[in-house]
């Protein structure tokens, strides 16, 4: 209840016990954290009887629980992190203290006006020592116990079972479901007790895989797997974040520098007379991209359509993502086939999936990817190897050989590719046997054997089907 001191006139928070509640365990809570003084703590003010029932004063937190935030929006990569960092800090303090919290969710953290997250509800937390005097183990809410709680390992029992739960919040607040998936709570036990958890990239391939490991330690089965204390935890969360910083700073940076290239070497061809760098992109019949060059197809984005090429990579150099064919909106996801490292990947509508499979540099390969309102299937030489959410046809922006969209002047390809066809409709819907590419009614551009005339990409009729354009560098 909202309450007023009228001796210190100040708001308050008011706990009162139901009938059934012990007034010792009422006092044992208050008891509890009278002695954490923390920011990220709510603090206990006093504690009292009336009509023989106990209740509590609390410091009142004008806000909301961190439960009714997330089910009004879902909470930025960055923003999660830093709020699960910051209730990580609060636990630590607790656990020197000698508390164990063991029932964090998102119901028990409180969200005040500022945005800073405070741990509330002790009222099932306890210390070592009331452990080993028999005090039941099993307490907590069943989504966010660890192993050890549920299955009252007792002599496990430390801080750890709190960092669990972190895990367990941070899956959550990253990817919007639990990392542990049952129909019933003696399923939900099994899962949790025998089952790994879902990995973060399995439930959203667009997550950082740092932050995938980092949620994977939290949610190991055994303590001694997990971090050591809930300040290991904050501190790989907060190195994350720092990192991400220094690569976001590195990345405009980059973006500033490519983008005034760009704009100086238009100028300096237009001044030529339009002549461009492109002569040796077709070499035997063949394009060469040399992780600069691109093609800007006259053909824009449709649904549903079937994308295919067949390509012979460079070795790779590094595990960033190169386009094979792509079409973005401008600051959205698009449709596209890709080389994340050496694994196949499709980009579609909600974000990317990369596959298990492994594209050989140095060899003719075929990639195929058909893209429909309902589902998105992966090949590689004929061979289903991934599949996605279907995507929306929005947006007017054109295909792209070689890079990912119009406005992008990163993820370029490097290699070799001799055809490529894109179809309007689904061209594949199993396992096939892929052959040479050529032109029929169902497709809706292609290209073989082309020719390049100025700035532009010619097929065998000599018919101008795209615009070539590279990024000049010292």
């Amino acid at each position: 209840y909202r309450g007023f001191d009228l001796q210190l006139h100040r708001p308050v928070a008011v706990k009162i016990g139901h009938a059934r509640t012990s007034s010792d365990l009422l006092l044992d809570e208050a008891r509890r954290v009278a002695r954490l003084k923390h920011p990220s703590i709510v603090a206990v003010h006093d504690c009292d009887e009336h009509d023989g029932q106990m209740f509590l004063v609390f410091e009142l937190v004008e806000g909301r629980s961190l439960a009714e935030v997330i089910q009004d929006r879902k909470l930025p990569i960055r923003e999660a992190v830093v709020l699960v960092a910051t209730v990580a800090d609060g636990l630590q303090y607790a656990h020197k203290q000698g508390c164990i919290h063991r029932d964090i969710k998102p119901e028990n953290i409180l969200i005040n006006g500022e945005g800073t997250p405070l741990i509330a509800d002790f009222g099932v937390a306890c210390t070592l020592d009331e452990l080993a005097k028999g005090r039941s183990s099993s307490s907590g809410t069943l989504n966010y116990m660890a192993p050890e709680q549920i299955a009252q390992e007792t002599q496990l029992f430390d801080g750890r079972c709190d960092v669990h739960a972190l895990g367990v919040l941070l899956f959550e607040l990253l990817s919007g479901r639990s990392p542990f998936q049952a129909r019933t709570q003696n399923g939900l036990r099994e899962q949790i007790l025998f089952r790994q958890p879902t990995l973060l990239r399995t439930a959203d391939p667009s997550l950082p895989k740092e932050l995938e490991a980092i949620c994977s330690k939290a949610l190991a089965k055994h303590p001694a797997d997990r971090h050591e204390s809930a300040a290991e935890f904050a501190s790989e969360l907060r190195d994350w974040l720092e990192r991400s910083s220094k690569r976001r700073r590195i990345t405009w940076i980059v973006v500033a520098v490519l983008l005034l290239v760009a704009l100086v070497s238009g100028a300096l061809i237009a001044l030529s007379g339009g002549r461009s760098e492109t002569n040796g992109m077709i070499q035997d019949g063949v394009m060469n991209f040399d992780g600069r060059t691109r093609v800007v197809t006259n053909l824009e984005r449709t649904l549903p359509v079937t994308l295919e090429a067949w390509i012979k990579p460079d070795q790779y150099k590094d595990e960033n993502c190169q386009f094979v064919i792509g079409s973005d909106i401008p600051g959205e996801y698009g449709l596209g086939i890709a080389l994340c490292g050496s694994r196949l990947s499709v980009e579609h509508i909600e974000g990317m999936v990369n596959s298990s499979a492994a594209v050989v540099p140095g060899v003719w390969s075929h990639v195929g990817a058909v893209f429909t309102e309902t589902e998105t299937r992966l090949f590689l030489d004929g061979e289903l190897v991934a599949t996605a959410p279907g995507s929306s046809k929005g947006g007017s922006t054109k295909f792209v050989i070689g890079n990912v969209g119009e406005d992008k002047l990163l993820y370029f390809f490097r290699g070799q590719i001799r055809s490529v066809r894109i179809s309007k409709g689904e061209r594949y819907a199993a396992t096939f046997e892929p052959q040479e590419l050529t032109q029929d009614d169902s497709a809706a551009w292609f290209v073989s054997s082309p020719s390049i005339a100025g700035d532009y990409l010619l097929n065998v009729k000599n018919e101008r089907i795209g615009r070539v354009e590279r990024l000049i560098t010292k």
